[in-house]
């Protein structure tokens, strides 16, 4: 591979070798013109060099060789030179050929050069009277350009089995030689049969017509140009694809079903005159419209599996197109299938959540009647002990029994709004207002004996929302308690300031909570690393303050004093 330069340099110079001796056409031109061919087989970019000829392929070029070798006509060495520019040309353009297209530039301008200003005028019009100095430059001055060919850089990677080659680039370089050659061919007329003006006037006039083009192509100032209609033609293909385009969508806002959309859009594709049938398979089932044959084609996107059934065979642009429409449905037929999954996990949210506020509240009820149950342990030990140092039977009602007075309506009011909340998950309940005083000293009597200390940091007047503070107290207290059982010896201190703006505060002596937790303690579940629970109560009080106008955080966190506050938020 790495003597491939060379080939096509000794290909170039045989070539020019058998031009230069014409017109005579003599053995030493078919010589030279047969070494040509020789090299140019080997180095040709069609097939590979390893492949094995059958005997239809040899024949085949051995005839056209013996012809060419035998008729030697100027037509046949200019239509041969215009192929050899076309290969060239088509390995030239190609956007892999970054570095090697400047040494098959070169080759492209050589052959350009020899076919206008020789092969032309010498072998096909048979001119015998060439301009002073041409014969020359055409012989000796034309061959120093493949001196660059020895320097420029040349891939030799590039020029392996499989070689580059672009088609499509290589019939327009074809149809450009063929045009200019024919146009200085009819511009003789204009020149008075004098050739090489007529070149000139050719080239000039083709050069001004590429400026015109590529102006009108990408003009500047805001306008598309022809760059435009061309990408339109090519992306219509003869059938209505924004229209189509446009209907897809109106079937994607109306069809809520992902099966549905999917059937309804396969029917859309069933008005396309060129598909006889269609066959399709997804995570819903399976369907088909029409009837198999003709020619097929399979297209797979995300979970949905389609098959075209055409009455012709799809082109590359057409292919294109099926592909992208049978993407365009994928998409959106996954985008429905995923707006049913959100749909069905919001509605699963929505469940979880609404069992986790109504769990909580029952916690929280559960905790109240414990403390309760335990106020009333305690009473009963104190009333026994009161019997037996006096002998007065009877005795003014306890403060056990007024206590449970008071607290056995609001409980009863919190078990009523727990059953509304589950008739009825979407009303929001309102809270229970409670006089100030009176909630305090119920507190402080359902915790009594519990090692909790109580301090009213004013005059307790006013109310408080019943059901928020005692849902934060009973949450706190308890977090307070687990961390006492682990921790001996810290101390649990309750604070309440009422009137107008109340706000409630609970603080321990204990270790502070970890950063990471402290993070995401009032905002989302969090994975305690001490197994003491995962602060879904803390969570879920939150929120019931938030709903209910006030605000619970973690006001102070650090070892000796971790303190959560319950204030009410300004509106």
């Amino acid at each position: 591979m790495t003597q491939r330069r060379w080939l096509i340099i000794a290909m170039l110079l045989s070539l020019h070798l058998s031009l230069m001796s014409l017109p005579n056409a003599d053995l030493f031109s078919r010589v030279w013109l047969l070494v040509h061919f020789g090299l140019f087989l080997i180095w040709q970019p069609f097939v590979s060099g390893q492949r094995e000829l059958n005997v239809i392929a040899v024949a085949i070029l051995l005839g056209i060789t013996l012809v060419i070798l035998y008729t030697l006509a100027g037509w046949m060495f200019g239509a041969w030179i215009a192929i050899l520019i076309a290969i060239m040309g088509g390995k030239v353009f190609t956007l892999q050929a970054a570095q090697r297209n400047r040494f098959y530039l070169v080759a492209v301008f050589y052959l350009f050069s020899i076919l206008l200003s020789w092969t032309v005028p010498v072998a096909l019009l048979g001119v015998s009277a060439l301009p002073s100095g041409m014969r020359t430059l055409a012989a000796f001055g034309l061959p120093l350009v493949m001196i660059a060919m020895v320097f420029l850089p040349f891939r030799a990677e590039d020029e392996s089995t499989q070689q580059v080659f672009d088609f499509f680039y290589s019939m327009f370089v074809f149809q450009l030689v063929v045009v200019i050659v024919l146009g200085s061919l009819a511009a003789m007329r204009v020149t008075g049969n004098q050739y090489f003006p007529a070149v000139f006037l050719t080239v000039l006039s083709f050069a001004g017509a590429l400026l015109l083009l590529t102006i009108l192509w990408a003009p500047r100032g805001g306008f598309g140009g022809l760059r435009t209609y061309f990408s339109r033609y090519l992306m219509s293909v003869g059938m209505p694809f924004e229209l189509w385009m446009r209907r897809i969508a109106e079937l994607s806002e109306s069809e809520m079903a992902p099966s549905r959309f999917l059937e309804s859009a396969m029917e859309e594709v069933r008005t396309l005159p060129w598909v006889v049938g269609a066959h399709w398979r997804s995570a819903d089932g399976e369907g088909e419209f029409g009837h198999k044959g003709g020619h097929t084609a399979t297209f797979k996107y995300h979970q949905l599996e389609v098959t075209f059934h055409t009455e012709i065979e799809l082109s590359p642009a057409l292919y294109l197109h099926v592909r992208l429409l049978a993407q365009v449905i994928a998409e959106f037929y996954e985008g429905k299938r995923r707006e049913r999954v959100f749909r069905q996990n919001a509605y699963m949210q929505a469940v979880h959540e609404t069992g986790a506020r109504l769990t909580h509240d029952i916690k929280n009820l559960l905790q109240s009647l414990y403390a309760i149950t335990s106020a009333s342990a305690a009473s009963q030990e104190r009333e026994r002990a009161q019997k037996n140092t006096t002998s007065d039977s009877t005795t003014s009602p306890s403060a056990f029994d007024s206590m449970l007075r008071r607290q056995l309506p609001h409980l009863t009011q919190r078990l009523n709004a727990t059953l509304e909340k589950l008739r009825n998950p979407a009303v929001q309940q309102g809270d229970i207002v409670y006089p100030a005083a009176d909630w305090w000293r119920d507190i402080q009597q359902r915790y009594a004996g519990t090692g909790v200390s109580f301090v009213a940091a004013n005059d307790l007047t006013g109310n408080v929302p019943a059901n928020v503070f005692e849902s934060v107290l009973d949450n706190c207290i308890d977090n307070a308690r687990r961390k006492q059982a682990r921790e001996p010896g810290i101390a649990i201190t309750v604070a309440l300031h009422a009137g107008d703006t109340p706000s409630l505060t609970v603080s321990d002596t204990g270790s502070a909570i970890s950063e990471a937790t402290a993070t995401s303690l009032l905002t989302a579940p969090v994975a305690s690393s001490r197994g003491s629970g995962l602060g879904i109560g803390l969570y879920q009080a939150e929120r019931q303050a938030r709903e209910s106008g006030f605000q619970l955080s973690l006001a102070r966190n650090e070892n000796g004093c971790v303190e959560f506050s319950l204030t009410r938020v300004a509106a």
